[in-house]
């Protein structure tokens, strides 16, 4: 798997580990749902999105890191949008299981990028090569 894509499962999985915020107290699955739901909204406003990430030093972290890795808030904007499609895959899921996948995420971001659809590994990929550090490498391979 090229580097750029890991950064950017890497970037993936700490979104999402970040904005969860909006789970961390829901207690029923229909609860969770509704969370969940409200984070993948959530995540999907810049302002919204901006005052998540102050919550936490992890947060702005975060929010700086997908910034200088994204290279244009368009860019910025689709990476949130796939942190939101896969936030959905989740659904179902208990506070503690989404927890867990998160953890295993962060270890291994290629087993976490097999328990994404196709689609959602498409965007991926089409997303980490208009990325600027793909851009980069891609310039330096050439003779």
């Amino acid at each position: 798997m090229p580097k750029l894509m890991t950064r950017c499962l890497y970037a993936a999985a700490f979104i999402l580990s970040t904005i969860i915020t909006n789970a961390a107290f829901a207690d029923e699955a229909d609860e969770m749902a509704a969370a969940i739901e409200k984070t993948q909204k959530d995540i999907l406003n810049e302002q919204t999105r901006a005052n998540m990430a102050k919550e936490s030093p992890e947060g702005t972290k975060a929010a700086e890191k997908i910034k200088s890795l994204a290279g244009s808030s368009a860019n910025e904007q689709e990476m949130y949008g796939l942190a939101s499609d896969v936030l959905g895959n989740m659904k179902g899921l208990t506070q503690e299981q989404m927890m867990q996948v998160i953890q295993q995420a962060q270890k291994d971001p290629e087993g976490f990028l097999k328990t994404w659809t196709p689609e959602q590994r498409k965007k991926l990929e089409d997303l980490s090569g208009r990325l600027p550090a793909s851009k980069a490498e891609s310039k330096a391979k050439k003779p």
